[in-house]
């Protein structure tokens, strides 16, 4: 921990009673480290953690704003709205690994007897918000594809069925699009694993960047990739599967020399009656639809789009 931009006065030498005062409240700090300690540990959740132990240190020190942010940044919390001029600032690190920085503001002056005290409370929260941090990204690592980086199936079979009921109770559209790969096989068998390794690869960075933050790129298995598209209607999904496979046509791989790499797409719109099994199971069919018919093609539920 590091970095103490406060300031506090310094303090004149301290009469008996001060000295008692002390005494009396490094034993009750020790008692609410031990209390808060047993708390951060009934949790894996980051939040949650974080959220336990800003609301212990409210309790004793009054802040305007607690701001937490992870290394990678990928967990911001801040409670309190407005910030206040004095600042305390951390880098947590445990046995050489970095868990991110804490920001603690308020306008009144930190004490030095009050820094101690939040700094003695900071070290109950390094071991439970570590384990927390590894906690969360082991459940990570499990839901991603460790070839492309991006969902794999089991985070498919997770969301899927959530992503229907929320965007239900919103009375909003959902569209899937399943895509596919052409002749992939020949790829693989003509210039090697590695090349086709690079072509999913790449083929994933470009939905990635044609797809909205909302929406949501799986690689089903193989050469099938999902996206799940909340919030968007039948021919909004038609419009962004085209996109997709004019983006992925014109890609060129130098591995492949002129070779052109293309996409099959399958389109389907939730419908009232949709389970998560017939929505994609139609998505599927036409991506069969669009196979057969010659693929590099987007096809949609009965009918084709125009390449």
């Amino acid at each position: 921990m590091s970095g103490i931009h406060s300031t506090p006065q310094k303090p004149s030498a301290p009469t008996p009673l001060q000295m008692s005062r002390q005494s009396t409240v490094r034993e009750n700090t020790l008692g609410l480290v031990l209390e808060l300690s047993g708390k951060l540990q009934t949790t894996l959740e980051v939040d949650a953690v974080i959220e336990l132990f800003a609301n212990a240190l409210q309790t004793q020190f009054q802040y305007d704003t607690f701001n937490y942010r992870s290394k990678d940044g990928d967990v911001d919390i801040l409670l309190g709205e407005k910030a206040g001029r004095n600042r305390l600032e951390y880098d947590l690190n445990v046995l050489d690994t970095a868990l991110g920085h804490i920001t603690i503001s308020r306008n009144r002056r930190y004490k030095k007897l009050e820094v101690q005290q939040i700094e003695n409370l900071l070290a109950a929260l390094l071991y439970p918000l570590r384990n927390a941090l590894l906690y969360r990204a082991a459940i990570q690592s499990a839901f991603l594809d460790s070839l492309t980086g991006v969902k794999n199936r089991s985070a498919f079979d997770e969301n899927f069925s959530r992503d229907i009921e929320f965007n239900r109770r919103k009375l909003s559209d959902l569209s899937l699009l399943v895509l596919d790969i052409d002749f992939f096989k020949k790829i693989n068998d003509h210039y090697g694993h590695a090349v086709g390794d690079m072509v999913l690869k790449e083929i994933a960075t470009t939905v990635e960047h044609t797809i909205r933050s909302s929406d949501a790129l799986y690689r089903y298995g193989g050469e099938e990739f999902v996206v799940v598209l909340n919030d968007t209607n039948i021919a909004g999904a038609q419009l962004l599967a085209k996109r997709i496979r004019r983006n992925v046509e014109n890609l060129r791989i130098k591995s492949l020399k002129d070779v052109r790499i293309t996409l099959s797409v399958g389109v389907s719109a939730m419908l009232d009656q949709d389970t998560p099994e017939s929505l994609f199971e139609r998505a599927d069919s036409a991506l069969y639809q669009a196979k057969q018919n010659g693929r590099n093609q987007v096809y949609t539920a009965g009918m084709p789009l125009a390449s």
